[in-house]
């Protein structure tokens, strides 16, 4: 689904027209318009209200996987305030915060370095999935999984 498709269902799923949708988010009804007709999209401070108001996530408003990770270190990217940013400072949709900024990676890292810093939230992360890893478990799926990633996959 586009972003154009994406705003145009949340809005009539609300049951709100397009001068409602505008109030709710500071905008004139016409960019609203432009919005659903796709000659824009909303800017990155539109984006974050519409993600609180309406409760969902900035991938999803993109037209993007609902469940994004960084492409870098694997984190879930959930709320807006982890997305990386473009050189123009635009939201990567791609990267996390930590990973990325400004259009260029924060840490000049290894795959190795990579797998050995998210050992380190380990404990935070069987917590909060149910599961209890060893670090060698996780650091052999780490390796396999962080792989995959733009960031780390081999051409």
């Amino acid at each position: 689904m586009t972003t154009k498709e994406v705003l145009t269902e949340l809005r009539k799923k609300n049951g709100l027209t397009q001068d409602q949708m505008a109030d709710k988010l500071f905008v004139t009804r016409q960019a609203v318009s432009r919005w659903e007709n796709g000659e824009t999209t909303p800017n990155i401070d539109t984006l974050k209200l519409l993600s609180q108001e309406f409760d969902m996530s900035i991938n999803a408003l993109l037209g993007q996987p609902e469940y994004a990770i960084c492409q870098s270190c694997g984190m879930p990217l959930q709320q807006f305030d982890e997305l990386g940013t473009e050189v123009d400072g635009g939201a990567s949709v791609e990267f996390c915060t930590y990973c990325y900024q400004n259009g260029a990676y924060t840490q000049n890292r290894s795959l190795e370095e990579m797998i050995e810093a998210n050992l380190q939230f380990l404990d935070q992360w069987n917590s909060s999935q149910g599961t209890n890893y060893t670090e060698d478990e996780a650091r052999k799926i780490l390796t396999v999984h962080l792989a995959t990633l733009k960031r780390w996959k081999t051409k």
